[in-house]
């Protein structure tokens, strides 16, 4: 009897499985959960007002926790990367609005029909590249082993990441460093620190981590308010970033809170004993050039431009004088008479000027350059040549040359096609001052400004030319981006705009002047040579 009765428990159950596995055959394949999907794109959309010229700073402190939240609980990797390319996307295609400011494009000849679907695409493409490199992110916390807390576990004899450790460190080292590397495209300018501009307490601290350091803050700040949600909802999709307890869970989000707190304090007294002597006379020459006078058959001409300047420089207070990136758009060292101009100005007015042109090497090789020429009318040996160039905009990628020559056409410079690369560091040494340049996009890269400063630059200036982007956020957003590179590295930072905002901003990271955007004018104020090197700028390159 036991051994019929064994047999007999053993059939019921095959059946039954066979029977499963037949319905499980005839069931439709599982649905796509659109919701989750919904909730990434409005979550990143929100996050994105955090960006500089929306100012909502705050929601930098909260608003990636969703994405957190969404990329843990997702049934695998792929319906996590799907979602964090969602968020990505649509946080910079909030941030990034200003692209849609290409438009118009007439100077290519372009109608509104042809220039707002070109606009948009390029709007599109950048932010869909940085929401590919969130869905990296997502990607990687869902496979990676995680677990609430600062100490790795071992659960079920596997060991678990914590992830108010590794998620912070992996956030900024994947957006400030992998997914935005030079080599890749990439293109590092929705930094969630930026957010945090106008917060001048808090980013004093920025001069011993950088905006690197901060950015790792705030990301944890986000992974404690969603381990403590993760832990108070208590659902076993969120366990991987749960604490063992809600005790543990408000224990990390308060510690971190004394953090951010100690971060103000050490900011307050910074702040304090920081003492500013500006006694170097400084003048921007904003000229107001737009991409209409650039590119289009009524473009100005060198000599247009000349007298633009000579009206200026008759203004101008003996001391630093600094012109805008392509200020004068010819190759200086082969135009006798652009340079005797220069020099005449800066012998009559006792000027050392800071001049955005071009300049060739032996291989006639054009450079995106900054010149200096001395009070003396001494234009100096060495230039400095743009590092850091803007893909499409200053060369072309090899991928472009697949799309449409209309789109080829924007990588056209003021040297006729795009420009090399520079290789170093060159401090522009004039009248008793060191003057590090970078020019334009370089603002965002801080590598570029502390190795300035390690050689021997003791003021930033950058010279710009955002003309192509109208009037639109670009300028709030540069300026962000300004204010961190002068609190990291000790120094005042001179940003030069031909079409503006041009500003001067002290190392505490206060703008103390700044011109309005699209009009031709001048900014006079007083900057100060410092020496002394941060911490930042010592270790960062």
């Amino acid at each position: 009897m036991p051994t019929a009765s064994k047999s007999k428990s053993k059939k019921v159950p095959s059946k039954d499985k066979s029977k499963s596995k037949e319905k499980a055959a005839e069931s439709p394949a599982p649905k796509i959960a659109w919701r989750p999907l919904a909730q990434a794109v409005t979550a990143g959309a929100i996050f994105g007002l955090s960006a500089p010229g929306f100012d909502q700073w705050y929601l930098a402190w909260v608003g990636l926790a969703p994405l957190l939240l969404l990329s843990v609980a997702s049934p695998n990797i792929w319906h996590a990367s799907l979602r964090g390319l969602l968020f990505g996307t649509a946080y910079n295609l909030v941030y990034l609005n200003w692209y849609l400011h290409l438009h118009p494009l007439s100077w290519m000849g372009m109608a509104d029909w042809q220039s707002i679907p070109l606009a948009t695409f390029c709007w599109f493409f950048v932010s869909a590249w940085q929401g590919v490199i969130t869905a990296i992110f997502s990607f990687a916390i869902r496979l990676i082993p995680l677990c609430g807390g600062v100490i790795p576990r071992k659960v079920e004899d596997k060991w678990k990441v914590p992830a108010l450790v590794f998620i912070p460190l992996f956030w900024t080292a994947l957006f400030e460093k992998l997914g935005n590397a030079h080599d890749l495209v990439g293109v590092p300018w929705s930094m969630i620190e930026y957010s945090q501009y106008k917060q001048t307490a808090l980013i004093q601290i920025a001069s011993i981590i950088g905006g690197v350091g901060l950015s790792v803050l705030i990301v944890a700040v986000n992974v404690a308010i969603a381990s403590l949600i993760a832990t108070q909802l208590r659902k076993i999709d969120f366990k991987s970033i749960a604490e063992s307890s809600k005790l543990s869970a408000v224990c990390s989000l308060l510690a971190l809170s004394l953090i951010v707190a100690g971060t103000v304090i050490f900011g307050f007294v910074q702040m304090q004993n920081t003492k500013l002597n500006p006694n170097v006379p400084l003048t921007v020459l904003q000229g107001n050039i737009n991409i209409e006078m650039q590119k289009t058959t009524k473009a100005y001409t060198l000599k247009d431009l000349l007298q633009l300047y000579a009206s200026q420089l008759k203004h101008c207070p003996s001391g630093l004088c600094v012109f805008t990136e392509s200020a004068l758009p010819t190759y200086l060292r082969q135009s006798p008479n652009v340079v005797s101009f220069l020099a005449s100005a800066a012998r009559s007015r006792q000027l050392d000027l800071v001049v955005g042109s071009i300049d060739e090497d032996d291989a006639n090789r054009p450079y995106n350059s900054a010149f200096g020429i001395d009070r003396r009318g001494n234009l100096l040996t060495e230039a400095y040549h743009k590092r850091f160039l803007v893909p499409v905009g200053e060369y072309t990628p090899a991928f472009v040359k697949f799309f449409p020559d209309f789109i080829q056409k924007l990588t056209d410079t003021p040297a006729g096609t795009g420009f090399a690369a520079g290789k170093k560091p060159t401090v522009l040494n004039l009248s008793g001052m060191g003057v590090g340049p970078l020019i334009c996009f370089e603002t965002i890269a801080p590598e570029l400004a502390t190795s300035s400063v390690r050689n021997g630059a003791e003021v930033l200036v950058n010279i710009s030319d955002l003309a192509w982007f109208h009037n639109s956020m670009i300028g709030d957003q540069t300026t962000a981006c300004a204010t961190f590179r002068a609190v990291e590295t000790g120094r005042y930072f001179v940003y030069a705009a031909n079409t503006g905002p041009s500003m001067v901003i002290n190392p505490l990271g206060q703008v103390t002047g700044r011109t309005r955007m699209g009009i031709d004018t001048m900014l006079i104020r007083r900057v100060q040579m410092r020496n002394e090197k941060t911490l930042f700028s010592q270790w960062y390159h």
